[in-house]
């Protein structure tokens, strides 16, 4: 259900703004999503959809960006609003505040430069993450394709429902994949605890030399001699 309501949203932001690219229309959507108490960025990425914000940001980005703007030119034609969205009530009006902050890679950014400045990850062909660089399970910009002012986070966050970025640690963001506890020293691949060594493929255990075992078993009946016609039986 929420794909053809984010594809809607994506249509009216291009009716807004045509020159948008996949990655800037993307960021839009995320910066001015709801973030959601409780959940992290695995359950809600960078929040709820908010149109209204989304179709507003999208009609202040400027027409004439391409692949060769320089890195933190000017992103908007005026001033950014106020970063937050109104909703009319029967009874008054609620006010939510914007996520301020887009999912990249395993974690996430977040500040107001990623909407006041031209940032070179929201040209064609280029991935929103490839702005961030991993080192022993630290996240970095790399200064090229993301500029001064945007905070790589360096965590999974749980949302305490304001903005992206606030909120109680869920996990490091190195745990997954940067300093290797899962993948780069080998736990799950390199040393071969479940592939190299054998234990399920190589060595047979499972497979090499258990053909006979995994049929017959030890050869040793498996139940007892059956009174009537005396027959041994393997238990299958």
């Amino acid at each position: 259900m929420a794909s053809p309501i984010v594809a809607g949203a994506a249509a009216l932001m291009l009716e807004a703004n045509p020159t948008l690219t996949p990655n800037l229309l993307k960021t839009l959507l995320m910066y001015t999503a709801q973030q959601l108490p409780g959940f992290n960025l695995f359950e809600q990425g960078a929040g709820s959809l908010n149109i209204d914000g989304g179709v507003r940001l999208a009609k202040l980005v400027r027409t004439t960006l391409n692949s060769s703007t320089p890195l933190g030119s000017s992103l908007l034609t005026t001033t950014p609003p106020t970063p937050q969205t109104t909703i009319p009530l029967a009874t008054g009006s609620t006010i939510f505040a914007w996520s301020k902050g887009i999912v990249v890679g395993r974690s996430y950014a977040s500040g107001s430069n990623l909407i006041t400045q031209y940032q070179k990850v929201y040209a064609n062909g280029v991935l929103l993450g490839d702005g961030v660089l991993i080192g022993d399970g630290v996240l970095i910009g790399d200064g090229v394709l993301i500029g001064d002012g945007v905070l790589i986070g360096d965590s999974i966050l749980t949302s305490n429902g304001t903005t992206l970025g606030q909120g109680g640690v869920f996990c490091p963001a190195g745990v997954l994949l940067g300093d290797g506890v899962l993948l780069g020293d080998g736990v799950l691949i390199g040393d071969g605890v479940l592939i190299g060594d054998g234990v399920l493929i190589g060595d047979g255990v499972l497979i090499g030399d258990s053909a006979r075992a995994m049929v017959s078993g030890d050869s040793t009946p498996s139940m007892p001699t059956v009174a009537d016609d005396n027959t041994d039986y393997l238990g299958y």
